[in-house]
């Protein structure tokens, strides 16, 4: 077992996911450094990325860290300042912030030459401190954390006759101020959550606000009449009505064959409620189910408001070029007036900062090498915090994070990397036909409580949360379930040293 005291880390990015890795290594006993390239913590929600009206899907008890809840005076789906000023909060109250190097860029993680007094080699970083310096800082570390979040990318597709525009092109993560839209004709691409919030919000500010899609996507309303939605769709049962996970046992398997009808006729009951609830329009109506495109449904419906009074036009089309100084063209021939034009298309992930000889490893063919999401099979000291997107981040990153600290410090039990190899393969196999839109392979989704519970399951700790059957798969699956995880994990310690 290592001594964490005399172990250090760095962890790569202050967003959510470092952020929470920070507080539970340090708490751990390892000394703990977190490079943030911004200027600001918060990841997607600092202030420089977060558009106007951004809040979160998810309600507070289902975007939260378990031992740390929202103020009383927080939305029940916080706004983004209220995200980051919870953030902010979360690393003082931890004694997170001390360790935080803003503005401070990781520009390279190679291994460390092996020395005859180390146990393992570590890692050397070299880190850019501000533009102003002088020159990149060299940190040699025992373990490397890489938490720069899936969304560290803006994706801008490059588009035919774009020298021709005269109007501006940003992603949506840029829409940052009123006064970059006020009295323009906007144009917003995409068809996902940020898609729509852009649109909704340029209707109300541009002078005009036309919505781009190729495909519509599900939106669910906030509350189902009076009840919430993590009420109705946050909860162990709702996630029996999805494909069947990739490690489900076979039970669950012949459970869920057995109930396919009526899985079927759920499935056409939700789609009906939401279609009724969010006011959907029928051009507007995906084609599968609600159920179903996971990786690309959202929560709110806001923005159908907005195009029933009129104040937003839609297009089911997709922009191939910019065909003179203020139109776009279409692939449908027309043409359209534009002054901006708003990409909401996604992200793409880069861990360039790896040396080569550390990413052949961690990514092949363009997806990730993770076991669990979190661990490369060939580098044991590197870990990935936050890859596991899903449906409640803060969460499976928490859980993540205490799993990956539990292996720096020696104790937990892991397959060899043979059979974690063979294992991520089947992940893969299972992920390319339930999310065929990621395949990066770092998402989850709305499987948030089977992954949790291989996490708990390899660490040697309970998977079920409460004291009664009922509240545990109809209750809604709150973070709280897991406030005492550290304090398990300690007693874990004391009884098996």
């Amino acid at each position: 077992m290592s001594t964490p005291s005399k172990q250090r880390v760095a962890v790569i990015g202050a967003g959510v996911a470092g952020l929470v890795s920070a507080k539970v290594l340090k708490q751990d006993g390892f000394d703990v450094t977190v490079f943030e390239k911004a200027s600001t913590m918060g990841g997607v929600w600092a202030k420089s990325r977060a558009y106007p009206g951004l809040r979160t899907n998810n309600p507070r008890e289902t975007y939260a860290f378990s031992d740390f809840d929202y103020p009383e005076t927080a939305d029940e789906f916080p706004t983004a300042e209220q995200v980051r000023a919870y953030l902010e909060a979360y690393a003082e109250h931890f004694g997170i912030t001390p360790h935080i190097r803003l503005g401070t860029e990781v520009i390279s993680v190679a291994r460390r030459r092996a020395e005859s007094s180390l146990s393992h080699p570590g890692f050397r970083l070299e880190v850019q401190p501000g533009e102003d310096a002088a020159a990149p800082e060299v940190h040699d570390v025992d373990w490397v954390v890489v938490c720069n979040g899936v969304f560290s990318v803006p994706h801008i597709p490059q588009l035919q006759g774009q020298e021709t525009f005269a109007g501006w092109v940003f992603h949506s993560s840029q829409l940052s101020h009123p006064e970059i839209i006020r009295g323009q004709r906007v144009i917003v691409v995409g068809a996902g959550k940020s898609a729509l919030d852009c649109a909704t919000f340029a209707a109300h500010e541009a002078a005009s606000s036309t919505l781009v899609f190729r495909k519509p996507h599900w939106m669910v309303p906030r509350y189902f009449s009076d009840i919430r939605v993590d009420r109705v769709l946050f909860n162990r049962f709702s996630e029996q009505i999805f494909p069947t996970y990739h490690s489900a046992s076979s039970l669950e398997r012949a459970l869920r064959w057995g109930a396919t009808p009526l899985i079927g006729l759920w499935k056409m009951t939700v789609s009906y409620v939401v279609k009724r609830l969010s006011h959907i329009p029928d051009a507007m109506v995906p084609a599968i189910a609600a159920t179903d495109g996971l990786e690309n449904n959202g929560i709110g419906a806001e923005f159908y408001g907005v195009l029933q009074q009129g104040l937003v036009h839609i297009k089911s089309a997709q922009i191939v070029a910019y065909s003179g100084p203020d139109t776009v063209q279409l692939d449908t021939g027309e043409q359209l007036e534009a002054d901006g034009v708003i990409f909401a298309t996604g992200w793409q992930q880069r861990i360039s900062f790896l040396s080569a000889d550390l990413l052949q490893k961690i990514q092949k063919e363009g997806w990730f090498q993770l076991y669990r999401h979190i661990l490369p099979p060939e580098e044991p000291n590197l870990g990935f915090i936050g890859y596991a997107a899903s449906g409640n981040t803060p969460l499976t990153a928490e859980i993540s994070a205490h799993w990956l600290s539990q292996w720096f410090r020696g104790e937990l039990k892991l397959p060899d990397s043979t059979e974690m190899e063979r294992e991520i393969a089947k992940v893969r196999r299972w992920t390319q036909a339930v999310f065929p839109r990621r395949h990066e392979g770092y998402f989850i989704g709305a499987y948030i409580s089977h992954y949790i519970d291989q996490l708990m399951q390899d660490m040697g700790l309970p998977t079920h949360r409460t004291d009664n059957w009922f509240s545990e798969y109809w209750g809604p699956f709150w973070a709280s379930r897991y406030r005492s995880l550290a304090k398990e994990r300690q007693q874990l310690r004391i009884n098996c040293p």
